[in-house]
């Protein structure tokens, strides 16, 4: 379903250049906006931006990085003077390991990027709604930000704290039009754990499939689209009420 009311919006997507994030930049591009979508990974980005044609532009960035992130704010400023919706995607996920068997240095780097590097973009995007009057900004956690995680701790950790970091700056600048909420998915179907998947014996692979599909009450992983659908609601007028929010999107999960 495609919401009215972002025709011709500009909508930043930092992390968009595959999964959760491309599926969002799509559909904000099917709505009428146009879209920047961020990452890392170059190849992707420009392949992405093909995909989406002229409504969208590519800017490389590595969200841990300030200089980096300072230069993707200065390129949207650049081309479209504006910022209406932003979607704050991009993460690093951690690979199963107990706490102690962590270095500092992988904790670190983590946290950088799942963290800092979200208030780097946060802040930036407050910014320029504030100079323009408002605008809406949509958080992706995790269901892992509800609740702890055996083999995943810092991962988890960060995921909590992009809902507190939702929750308080929702508080902190509804007065001024901004309207910023968060969407927590369950297990989805991305790139990213096709990859993960791959690497993973046959036998094994199938055990977890097993397992994750009698888990959720559902009974089968989430599209990516799935989950653009529910950021892009929480970017449209039609969720105007709506502030300070985490939206699960799990199917039954943590019902």
């Amino acid at each position: 379903m495609i919401y009215p009311g972002l025709e011709n919006k500009v909508a930043l997507i930092v992390g968009g250049t595959s999964g959760i994030g491309l599926a969002a930049a799509a559909l904000f591009v099917a709505a009428g906006a146009r879209v920047v979508i961020a990452g890392r990974d170059t190849k992707k980005g420009e392949a992405a931006q093909t995909s989406l044609g002229e409504a969208a532009l590519f800017v490389p960035c590595d969200i841990s990085d300030v200089v980096s992130v300072t230069a993707l704010f200065q390129a949207v400023t650049d081309r479209f003077g504006r910022l209406d919706c932003a979607v704050n995607t991009a993460a690093v996920a951690q690979s199963p390991a107990m706490l102690h068997e962590m270095s500092d240095e992988q904790a670190a780097a983590l946290l950088n990027t799942d963290v800092h590097g979200q208030f780097l973009c946060l802040k930036r995007e407050i910014a320029m709604m504030q100079a323009q009057g408002g605008g809406t900004i949509v958080n992706v956690s995790s269901v892992n930000g509800l609740s702890g995680v055996a083999g995943a701790a810092m991962y988890s950790a960060g995921r909590h704290a992009v809902l507190g970091l939702t929750r308080s700056v929702a508080r902190e600048y509804i007065g001024q039009h901004i309207r910023i909420n968060a969407v927590c998915p369950g297990a989805t179907d991305t790139p990213r754990r096709q990859q993960r998947m791959a690497a993973v014996p046959e036998a094994m692979r199938q055990e977890i499939q097993a397992h994750t599909a009698q888990a959720i009450p559902l009974g089968r992983l989430a599209t990516a689209d799935e989950i653009a659908q529910a950021i892009l609601w929480l970017s449209s007028p039609v969720s105007s009420y709506v502030v300070g929010h985490c939206l699960v999107v799990d199917g039954g999960l943590s019902a």
